[in-house]
């Protein structure tokens, strides 16, 4: 059926010349607007999908979450319009690069300055999405987009806002409670129970996604989702410098980042975005404070390890399309094992 949509012109205005991607909800295609030229991609909606209204309106609202927030590390949204056929599609911009759980399944794990660098654009729109009252609740590696824009070669974009809600929803369909909407590896505690979210189930996946990027695994593994789902929910991670590879030199300080942004209640994590993105600069600072005089003493030690005990301005601030993981977005009643889970969490709190 794709395929027969290659040649296409869509709306006299969009020649579509070859399809990129494909997902559960519909495929991606790289598209060329007649008169000017200008490369783009074109998402559209499975036909199937297309009698279903909670599709339709899922679909409206990741080209909508997109235009509403204009950050430049979101993926750009032009136009919305239907095929002759009636299957819905929206235009965006074309990205050339690769998405970061494809350069982590490449590499195994990323050096640490990359991610936070990573992190610091991250936390910049999501911080502008919440700022619109829009939570992702999809956020993970896979849906980080890599590009070279502004002298930047680790320009980061962010994909894929299907499931994204508003903080205070009124659309019933969109967000039912007790259906439990995104990726097991890098859900909120709270998001995998079915209760209602809100911008800080986004931290926690951010340091689940930033976690897998250090160590080269999520926080948690298990035999399938809802063994994963059940540690999520009841076990604590260990820290990310324990787990990395040693190639990886991970410093401990950027542990009390990682580790606070997962914590199990959503209160005892980063109050936002930008309070997170804050965190890394102040520890890394500290942490380049403290390496100054090392070097100028030739103390490779003292180098190799800035902080000899706690960090006190990252703890201080603290304390008030693949990676080999699940890739695609996961959606179950939140029943059986789940509540049990849920149990279990609810009793350690």
């Amino acid at each position: 059926m794709a395929d027969m949509l290659i040649g296409v012109v869509l709306a006299d205005r969009y020649k579509l010349l070859s399809r990129i991607g494909e997902g559960a909800m519909g495929w991606v295609f790289l598209a060329e607007h007649v008169e000017i030229g200008k490369k783009v991609a074109i998402k559209v909606l499975r036909p199937s999908l297309c009698r279903l209204p909670e599709a339709v309106s899922r679909f409206r609202r990741e080209a909508r979450s997109a235009t509403q927030i204009g950050s430049k590390h979101i993926v750009d949204v032009t136009d919305f319009g239907t095929t002759d056929t009636g299957s819905v599609y929206f235009v965006m911009e074309h990205l050339q690069g690769e998405d970061l759980g494809s350069l982590l399944k490449a590499n195994k794990f990323l050096p640490w300055p990359r991610v936070l660098h990573f992190l610091e654009q991250l936390c910049e729109a999501l911080q502008a999405a919440h700022d619109t009252g829009i939570i992702h609740r999809d956020v993970k590696p896979a849906n980080f987009y890599r590009v070279e824009q502004d002298g930047d070669p680790d320009f980061i974009k962010i994909l894929d806002f299907g499931i994204a809600r508003l903080a205070n929803p009124q659309d019933s369909i969109v967000t039912q409670t007790g259906v439990v909407m995104g990726t097991p590896d890098f859900m909120a505690p709270e998001q995998a129970m079915g209760k209602h979210v809100d911008h800080r189930a986004d931290v926690y996946s951010l340091g689940a996604s930033a976690y897998a990027l250090l160590t080269g695994r999520p926080p948690f593994e298990g035999a399938n989702e809802y063994d994963v789902i059940y540690k999520q929910l009841n076990d604590d991670p260990a820290p990310p410098s324990e787990v990395a590879p040693v190639a990886a030199k991970l410093p401990k300080w950027v542990d009390a980042i990682i580790l606070k942004a997962l914590r199990k209640n959503p209160e005892d994590r980063f109050a936002s975005m930008k309070e997170f993105a804050e965190a890394i600069r102040k520890a890394r600072a500290k942490a380049e404070r403290s390496e100054r005089p090392a070097k100028a003493e030739g103390s490779e030690s003292e180098a190799a390890e800035p902080s000899s005990g706690r960090d006190e301005t990252a703890e201080g601030s603290l304390a008030g399309r693949e990676v080999g993981l699940a890739p695609m977005v996961w959606v179950w009643a939140a029943v059986g094992l789940v509540a049990a889970a849920a149990a279990a969490y609810a009793l350690a709190q």
